[in-house]
């Protein structure tokens, strides 16, 4: 209890924009957290537009440990559930957008899909309700229906016909005793069950309007709180059989969340929330409500309905007087019954690039980029330790984010990197960050601000000074003289995130560069920028959910004209410098495994590597035949998997053939091997 306590002991939230935002998408928390302090969310990855990924926090919010293995979601999280026994069964459910159900049967540390009997994967709604036996799941698909599912059962059964389209599922606190469920649909119509699911009664519309969230108090599902689009909190004591309308000192807004004291036969305490204000305590069954601020703002980011995702009373309220709120602001948490409040930070310092100086072989120095804290790192000791490298960047705050970095290759002189800043600038260094010069990034012709998600440095730009940038909102971005001015690609549009750009490195002759869209359109040009063309349209047959395409030339494209794709489907190849594309058939990288990241090695033409990182599977060095076809392949991050390690971010050493260094980055982590991934070591952590 030592380490929650000193948690608590932080002061207070300050009420204004959390910035960076750190979106808590979806939130659980164990029955016992008085004891165990454990939670879990989904929140967004390293970089934003990337997959979302699952966290476990044992210390009440202070640290993270991230959760791949297994997890193979293209889609957000939409739910998390734990267990009602998880102290003796360690089981966590997540429900996803496009991929179904998984189930953890170890706290997390692994996942596997349990779809089987669902006839939709869109999963919407996701609750677990403790029985006699163990405990029964009910989950809502976007499609339709409502599916249930017992701790024992090997699949799920449905309850409802897929023609009733759910929006929310309750089930009661006593589900054991009194087996009452509730759930509504878009419209607002209220269904109950009072024998676990299996037969239904139609309750009517009590609000007239859609319903947002539901608590049932414990009692035996006597007393019940709706979270309508209407101000107000409606009310029944009778089963929900009749409910009014509570408006009480609520503010004239819908309500979006309610939630209720697991000891309210006692204490008769319930919270809520409105979309611009968070969170109302109510300790007389609703009937008067006091506000307690808790940091959360509206970062009009999202939909208002959603800036406040979801409400959650700790089990163990009697003894911790834990509440939580999860929103697009981050992760809230008070500890004095909904009192005050403090904001446990999930995505501060997390790594999103690495870069080997071109002279590493002697001079051993590697640099990094981060997210929300301090933005960039140097290395002299090939990333054992990391000194903070920002003079001359303007912070917000003490904090810099930045999502990429390179050393130009073939430079003359000192190793020179060239990183971006989150939003509007641009900065080279030659003493590996010591010292910066930093450019601003004008605004784009419709006078936005300009935000790289991802840059591709010309092989010769101490001759040509070429810089292709992908950003957010702003198409791909061009300059040819060191980013001093820009101008857009024509054609490539805009209405999207840029998830990746690469440079041919037979350039100065092929003048080909290739961005991919969050879509995942490939755009090409083959003339230094003054022209784009979608190529691949009707081969790259990619799923539902983030694409997150990633890019890369092989180091040979002048003799073999090979570039392959990496896709929420497989991966893909070409070998005509990405006219015409195929899809890989090596069952480690094919569709639909997930490809989060692909790189040669620079020594493809002799050693023929290549490096991939499949999500949920690990990282793969594959050696590859002629053509593009996969020879032979080794899970090479396989011991990393097994202890929570998924590389969003690796490099090979520009002397990978003789000195056999990779460099991955997960988290806030850096791990390192020097025999090509069969061993691997914890380096250090470019952090402040």
């Amino acid at each position: 209890m030592v380490m929650f306590a000193s948690f608590l002991a932080l002061a207070p939230a300050v009420v204004n924009a959390h910035n960076p935002h750190d979106p808590v998408l979806a939130l659980g928390v164990s029955p016992d957290f008085a004891d165990d302090h454990t939670l879990y969310v989904t929140t967004f990855a390293e970089w934003n537009w990337g997959y979302k990924d699952v966290l476990r926090s044992t210390d009440g919010g202070q640290s993270w440990t991230k959760l791949p293995k297994g997890l193979t979601n293209r889609g957000p999280v939409s739910v998390i559930r734990v267990s009602p026994g998880f102290v003796l069964d360690n089981t966590v459910y997540t429900a996803t957008h496009n991929d179904g159900v998984y189930a953890s049967y170890d706290r997390g540390n692994s996942w596997q899909n349990i779809n089987t009997g669902l006839t939709g994967t869109n999963v919407g709604a996701l609750e677990v309700a403790a029985t006699a036996a163990g405990h029964t799941l009910f989950a809502a698909p976007v499609t339709g229906g409502l599916f249930r599912r017992a701790s024992t059962d090997s699949a799920w059964t449905q309850v409802l016909a897929t023609s009733v389209k759910l929006t929310v599922v309750a089930a009661s606190p006593d589900f054991a005793t009194d087996l009452t469920v509730l759930a509504t649909d878009g419209a607002g119509n209220l269904r109950r069950s009072t024998d676990g699911g299996t037969s239904w009664s139609l309750l009517g519309m009590p609000a007239a309007a859609p319903i947002y969230h539901i608590a049932i108090a414990p009692g035996g599902a006597k007393e019940i709180f709706l979270a309508t689009s209407k101000p107000g909190v409606f009310y029944s004591s009778d089963f929900g059989n009749s409910f009014t309308n509570v408006v009480a000192n609520l503010p004239s807004e819908a309500v979006n969340n309610v939630a209720a004291s697991p000891n309210y036969l006692v204490d008769h305490t319930v919270f809520c929330t409105t979309p611009t204000h968070s969170v109302y305590k109510s300790t007389d069954s609703g009937a008067s409500w006091t506000l307690f601020q808790t940091g959360a703002v509206d970062t009009g980011q999202t939909t208002l309905i959603k800036e406040f995702a979801e409400l959650q009373v700790s089990k163990t309220y009697t003894a911790d007087g834990a509440v939580f709120l999860s929103a697009f602001d981050g992760l809230f948490v008070s500890s004095s019954a909904g009192t005050l409040w403090t904001q446990p930070q999930t995505r501060v310092g997390l790594v999103t690039g690495l870069a080997f100086s071109t002279s590493f072989a002697t001079d051993r120095h590697v640099m990094a980029s981060n997210y929300a804290e301090g933005g960039l790192y140097s290395s002299a000791d090939a990333g054992s330790t990391w000194t903070r490298m920002w003079k001359g960047w303007k912070l917000l705050g003490n904090t810099l984010s930045s999502f990429a970095i390179e050393f130009v290759s073939n430079h003359a002189g000192p190793p020179l990197a060239i990183s971006t800043k989150n939003f509007t600038q641009i900065g080279s260094t030659s003493d590996f960050g010591t010292t910066w010069k930093v450019l601003n990034i004008p605004n784009n012709p419709a006078n936005l601000q300009v935000f790289p998600n991802v840059m591709s440095v010309s092989p010769q730009y101490d001759v040509d000074h070429e810089i292709y940038l992908g950003t957010r909102r702003q198409g791909v971005m061009h300059s040819i003289n060191g980013g001093t001015s820009w101008t857009v690609a024509p054609g490539v549009p805009n209405t999207q995130e840029i998830m990746a750009t690469a440079i041919s490195p037979n350039y100065a002759n092929d003048h080909t560069a290739i961005a991919v869209l969050g879509d995942g359109q490939v755009w090409r040009t083959i003339n230094k920028g003054a022209s784009w063309a979608r190529v691949g349209a009707t081969t790259f047959k990619l799923l539902a959910g983030q694409k997150v395409p990633l890019l890369a030339f092989s180091p040979d494209v002048a003799v073999d004209h090979l570039v392959m794709l990496g896709t929420n489907n497989g991966v893909y190849f070409s070998t005509d410098g990405g006219a015409t594309w195929a899809s890989e058939q090596d069952v480690t990288i094919k569709a639909p495994n997930i490809i989060e990241q692909v790189e040669f090695s620079p020594s493809f033409a002799t050693d023929r590597q290549m490096f991939v990182t499949v999500r949920g599977r690990g990282l793969y060095r594959l050696t590859m035949g002629a053509a593009g076809a996969v020879t032979s392949s080794a899970n090479i991050g396989q011991a990393l998997l097994d202890q929570n390690v998924q590389f969003t971010e690796f490099r090979l050493s520009p002397t990978f053939s003789q000195d056999a260094t990779i460099l991955g980055a997960s988290g806030r982590e850096v791990y390192g091997s020097t025999d090509g991934g069969v061993t691997w070591t914890h380096m250090g952590s470019p952090r402040t």
